[in-house]
């Protein structure tokens, strides 16, 4: 590119006080092939008074139309120096702020053309994202029947207002409430549906909603993604720019990793809550592997080169002034007290002013050099005095302007490098030879059958030893044995020594609780919970046991002697091991006054992990009334599994 603009453009601004200094630039390489200007401008002109949102709309066109008919006719050296056609990942667009890029994204995206934002904040923007929060709302919510019309008429499920309509007359009326009117939603009998896919989406988000409280909002959410097949609509639905959609619901996925804890309500209240306030969210990044034109600010580009080069959003106004201002020049710190101005805010103010308007000179010197062989500056002459377009006087009147319209603007082919060869004759061959090799596997969870404590779960895609994001359930009772749980975790690690530290421990964690007020829940008596503990620990069965117990302990396993192969996986609450082998397995019970059948499902689920584990004998240790049940593994005694109260000689 020719640098006598540059030089002429910067060499004063940057040789003023405060300012590093200005060294010519040489150039370091050979003249361009193309016979397009080295320097060049395209003009946007607008009415006189256009709005900011006005000027990037027609900024983002002319900038789109201009990459268009450049991809594939313009010649540019490669990285090696070879001559060849540009691409789009030869395309930066260089950006002061990040503020409504989407409009340009809109504008490329429209054309065909791929495109990899790594400045966009316009996440909830997204068609997917709304798809996907509509989801999440449906979820969280069962009387949210907007949020469940927009996902069965939305683009994930597709149902037409006249399909929805004949659903909703089909169903029959309330059996007490006959001049109710009929109502269809996510708790609609799927017996009074008949239509194919609104039944089978149905029945996913009733089966989803049945463990919206027992499963972790990101796995929940990253189920629902899988069941309804998303990713392999948003592919067919966005084609080349299916890689950004799949990357924006799994930004979505990550934002709701931590609220494992707060549970699926508290996600999609802050999560609508940023939507209505309009909060900027990064949108999940690709690896655009140099094929897409790239939107990136100007600060992240510093260090890098593309073969052309447009600096956009330029019209954006510059930010005002923050209501604390710190002056570098003696390390004070300014600002106004209602009416009181400080006698050196002035001068505070003017040094911010310089301070802030040198560092943007700086970035517009880096918008300026990152252009191999073509930089293209937009002159928008509608834009204000206290925008990014009038910080430097790029001298847009002496540059040539770029006519490009002599050029084929670049089509988006489809990829045919690969055919697809499958016909439904084969697919069903595939089909049958998949099922004949796969073996059903039936997953037992038994932890998930206690109703006082975390439930496992989904045990799909977990590694051993991670922790379990689940969502701490809400409500006196199971508050209580979660609390309870806990305690005895930490006492078991070694976390909790001193006896007085039980109770300010859980007062503690009654703090770190979510509570649901909606449900009148209250939170149970700390004291009393302690207490509990610490009484359990002291019993003369366990105190022998706790130096060799290890708390929270998962398991998986294979049983494979029954009808149909199953899985194993579950969470001991705690286990004793005896020369390297499990031993013993305590399962702690806050259960008030558990029935004959409690006691019985009880001992069911333990024996699972007698027999995963090969331990000889286990223990419920009902807590609240300092009962205990010893249960033996049936392979140890005949015929089966015996329960005993109180004390045994199991040994």
């Amino acid at each position: 590119m020719s640098l006598d603009n540059i030089n002429r453009c910067f060499a004063h601004p940057l040789s003023g006080d405060g300012q590093p200094g200005y060294v010519p630039l040489a150039p370091t390489l050979d003249d361009s092939d193309h016979d397009q200007p080295c320097v060049a401008r395209i003009t946007v002109n607008l009415p006189p008074e256009t709005r900011s949102s006005d000027i990037r709309d027609a900024e983002a066109e002319a900038v789109a139309d201009l990459c268009a008919r450049l991809i594939g006719n313009l010649r540019v050296r490669d990285e090696d120096g070879t001559i060849v056609p540009l691409s789009a990942g030869g395309i930066a667009l260089l950006a002061p702020t990040g503020a409504d890029l989407w409009r340009y994204e809109r504008a490329l995206e429209q054309r065909g053309l791929p495109i990899a934002s790594q400045a966009g904040k316009s996440l909830f923007r997204r068609q997917e994202v709304q798809d996907l929060l509509a989801l999440a709302r449906v979820l969280a919510d069962a009387g949210d029947t907007l949020a469940f019309g927009a996902v069965m008429r939305g683009p994930l499920v597709g149902l037409t207002e006249e399909e929805l309509l004949d659903i909703t007359a089909a169903l029959p009326p309330h059996p007490k409430r006959p001049d109710v009117t009929r109502r269809f939603s996510v708790l609609t009998d799927l017996e009074h549906v008949t239509h194919p896919l609104a039944r089978r989406t149905l029945s996913i988000l009733q089966d989803l909603r049945r463990r919206a409280s027992a499963t972790a909002p990101a796995l929940l959410l990253a189920e629902a993604v899988e069941c309804l097949v998303v990713r392999p609509i948003l592919a067919a639905r966005e084609g080349d720019h299916g890689a950004r959609a799949a990357a924006n619901v799994d930004a979505l996925l990550e934002r709701a990793r931590p609220y494992g804890v707060q549970g699926l309500k508290k996600f999609v209240r802050d999560i609508v809550r940023e939507w209505r306030e309009v909060v900027s969210h990064d949108e999940g990044h690709i690896d655009a592997e140099g094929d897409a034109i790239e939107i990136i600010t100007i600060h992240s580009a510093k260090g890098l080169e593309w073969p052309v080069v447009i600096p956009i959003n330029t019209g954006t106004l510059l930010r005002s002034r923050e209501p604390f201002v710190y002056r570098a020049a003696d390390e004070t710190l300014h600002w106004v007290i209602g009416d009181v101005v400080p006698p050196a805010l002035l001068l505070a103010l003017e040094s911010e002013a310089a301070s802030l308007a040198r560092e943007r000179e700086r970035l517009w010197y880096v918008a300026c050099t990152r252009a191999r062989e073509l930089l293209v500056v937009p002159e928008l002459p509608q834009a204000r005095q206290r925008s990014w377009a009038r910080i430097v006087d790029l001298a847009r009147r002496d540059l040539p302007q770029l006519d490009v319209s002599h050029l084929t603007p670049a089509a988006s082919a489809p990829n045919d490098e690969f055919s697809n060869g499958q016909t439904p004759d084969v697919f069903a061959k595939e089909r049958t030879t998949i099922a004949a090799a796969a073996t059903p596997l039936q997953w037992l969870r038994p932890s998930d059958s206690d109703p006082d404590r975390m439930p496992m779960g989904e045990a799909i895609a977990i590694e051993l030893g991670d922790a379990l994001d689940t969502e701490l359930p809400i409500g006196p009772g199971r508050v209580r044995g979660v609390l309870l749980h806990k305690l005895m975790e930490e006492a078991l690690t070694g976390e909790l020594l001193d006896a007085g530290t039980f109770a300010v421990r859980t007062r503690a964690l009654m703090n770190e609780l979510v509570i649901d007020a909606e449900s009148g829940a209250q939170l149970p008596d700390p004291d009393e919970i302690a207490a509990t503990a610490l009484r359990t620990l002291e019993h003369p069965e366990i105190a022998p046991l706790r130096p060799s117990l290890v708390p929270e302990w998962p398991i998986y396993a294979v049983r494979a002697n029954e009808p149909q192969p199953a899985a194993l996986a579950g969470r001991i609450d705690a286990i004793a091991f005896e020369n390297g082998q499990p031993s013993v397995i305590l399962d702690w019970k806050s259960d008030v006054a558990p029935t004959e059948q409690d006691v019985r499902d009880h001992a069911r689920q333990l024996e699972d992990y007698l027999d995963a584990t090969g331990a000889s004998r286990g223990a419920l240790v009902y807590m609240t009334s300092g009962a205990i049940q010893w249960v033996r593994r049936a392979s140890a005694l005949t015929p089966s599994t015996q329960i005993t109260n109180g004390r045994t000689s199991a040994n």
